[in-house]
This record gives C-alpha cells, structure tokens and sequence, in this order.
C-alpha cells in the first residue's frame, strides 16, 4: 500500500473509531446523559416508565445503528479498500459523512430549541477525516 493509501486508511480509522464507541456507548445505555436531562428538564428517575422505555428504545436503537454503521465501514475497509476497489473511496466517506449528518442535525436542534448543550462541534472533525480520506485515497 503506498503512503497516501495508508494515510487515507489511519483518517478513515480515525472517523470510524467515535462512531463505534459512540454508537456502543448509546447502545448499551440504561439511562440518558446528562444533556437529555438538561434537555427535558427532568431527571431520569422523574420520568414515568413508559417515557423512561421510549428514550431507552431510541437511545439504543440509534447507538446500535451508529455501531452497525462503524462495523460496515470497517468491513469496507478491510476488504474492498486494501484490495483497491475504487467504487469504496467513495462509498466509505459517503455513508460516514451522511451518519455524521445526521447525528449533527439531530444534535443542533436540541442544542437550539432546549436548555441542553449537546457534544455537536466534534463530529466536523470527523467528517474531516472522511474528506481527508477521500482524497489521500485517489493520491498516487
């Protein structure tokens, strides 16, 4: 692999590795963090079983689909990136780009419509690392 292809494969690592904590950190969650708790304005032993149960299916059902995500790009990465599969230089930055995305909105909503501050900013650095990616990965 030459350095530029290695190069891409450590960025794409680097973006990969907060999508799969974060993703497993959601969904293995048994409660909210503190930002949910600042967003609804109630600690989680306030809330009624039912409330308590909708956030627990939500939080894990988008940590487990951030983690599934994360493991598919890592399976794109061992397999059609080192063999040089051209059609996942794009397909890789694609999908991490548009999950992060989608994290952001959900976030910056929350961030401007309620008391909460949620850990937005970040997730730039990691669509970062997917650009970056992209291109060291067409560098020859």
């Amino acid at each position: 692999m030459t350095w530029s292809k290695t190069a891409a494969l450590v960025c794409h690592s680097l973006a990969i590795s907060p999508m799969l904590l974060g993703g497993l950190v959601y969904a293995i969650r048994d409660s909210y963090l503190p930002y949910h708790a600042a967003a609804t304005t109630y600690a989680w032993q306030e809330l009624e079983p039912g409330v308590q149960t909708l956030f627990l299916a939500m939080l894990n059902g988008a940590g487990s689909l951030m983690f599934l995500t994360a493991l598919t790009l890592i399976l794109l990465l061992i397999i059609p990136f080192r063999q040089n599969d051209r059609w996942c230089f794009w397909a890789i930055p694609l999908i991490g780009i548009s999950a992060m995305l989608i994290t952001i909105r959900a976030a910056v909503l929350v961030d401007l419509t309620t008391p909460a501050n949620p850990p937005w900013q970040w997730l730039f650095i990691v669509i970062g690392f997917f650009i970056s990616g992209l291109f060291l990965s067409y560098k020859k």
